[in-house]
């Protein structure tokens, strides 16, 4: 995707959109948070948060590496029968564990996300979640890929370890975010891209990788659905949505000027009923959401735009923190 003038010259002094569009800065400070991801750890509370569909995360992969004669203290579920049997000799499999394991960061920057009521936009919230990933996934060993999308493009970042990894991340990131534009009239919340997105994941996504969505999920219907379900049939998925107070709350009673940057609408929250069924819509779209994601045993994580990055993640991921918060 290209874009003219070096980002708009990094949106014109980025500091002055602090909340509105993310910066380089921003994203290379998320790493002193020194947070830790341990699936393993969380297996059973993620199992939970997915329903009873399927196992719980896997955490890294476990390949087979060698048959050998059994020794006290082995365990008796790896003996290998078919060996046992035809040597006559009880013999084990041993197993190693996966050194690196693939971790997929699909991020939306849907046009959808550029909009916040409250300390920033939900396409910043999306970016710093992935920041915060991508710096645990890289401590932890870990090789990063990357499927980036808005409304017109999908980027694949191949999984790279390391430094390489988070740049490539991070300056495709910058630019899907800088790029968002209210004087631009986009389609609102896309659905094809994210459905190509998830097309492509499920080409290229390495069995036994885990997949982290970071979306707000709008337009999210059947046919994102059965694509969702093929990547999670040999990987881990973990579903995070972000969203903003006000979709989920009007203001109190009175008339709200709002503007995408061309267009000026007005919205009066008085009318009798109106915040009541605004909620409940809401709601409602949540409940179908989580039966969807439930369904497939994928985890939702809900993130607000009013809430910090980092203690969320760390509160239902159990990420632990030394160092700096955001």
């Amino acid at each position: 995707m290209a874009t003219s003038n070096k980002v708009i010259r990094e949106r014109d002094n980025i500091e002055q959109y602090r909340g509105v569009y993310v910066s380089m800065d921003e994203l290379v400070a998320l790493r002193s948070t020194n947070l830790e991801l341990d699936l393993r750890g969380r297996k059973k509370a993620l199992a939970a948060m997915a329903g009873t569909h399927r196992s719980s995360f896997r955490g890294r992969g476990i390949d087979f590496d060698e048959v050998r004669i059994y020794q006290p203290g082995d365990d008796v579920r790896n003996i290998d029968w078919r060996v046992t049997a035809r040597t006559g000799r009880t013999h084990t499999k041993l197993f190693r564990e996966e050194r690196e394991r693939p971790v997929y960061l699909m991020v939306d920057q849907r046009q959808s996300l550029f909009f916040g009521s409250q300390n920033a936009f939900k396409s910043v919230v999306a970016a710093r979640v992935a920041a915060s990933l991508a710096w645990t996934t890289r401590n932890q060993g870990d090789r990063i890929g990357g499927f980036l999308f808005n409304d017109d493009d999908v980027q694949e970042l191949r999984p790279r370890d390391g430094k390489r990894g988070i740049q490539n991340l991070f300056r495709v990131l910058l630019q899907y975010n800088q790029s968002l534009d209210a004087r631009e009239r986009r389609r609102q919340g896309s659905r094809q891209s994210f459905i190509s997105a998830l097309q492509e994941l499920n080409q290229v996504v390495r069995p036994g990788s885990l997949v982290i969505v970071i979306s707000d999920f709008l337009n999210y219907d059947d046919i994102a659905q059965q694509h969702l379900t093929l990547v999670g049939r040999h990987n881990d998925v973990l579903a995070i949505q972000i969203y903003d107070p006000m979709e989920k709350h009007l203001p109190p009673a009175g008339i709200y000027g709002f503007t995408d940057g061309k267009r000026n609408v007005r919205l009066n929250t008085a009318p009798k009923g109106i915040r009541k069924d605004y909620n409940l819509s809401f709601l409602a779209r949540q409940e179908q959401l989580r039966k969807q994601l439930t369904s497939i045993a994928v985890p939702l994580i809900e993130i607000s735009t009013e809430e910090d990055v980092t203690d969320r993640l760390r509160e239902t991921l159990g990420m632990r923190a030394s160092g700096g918060n955001r």
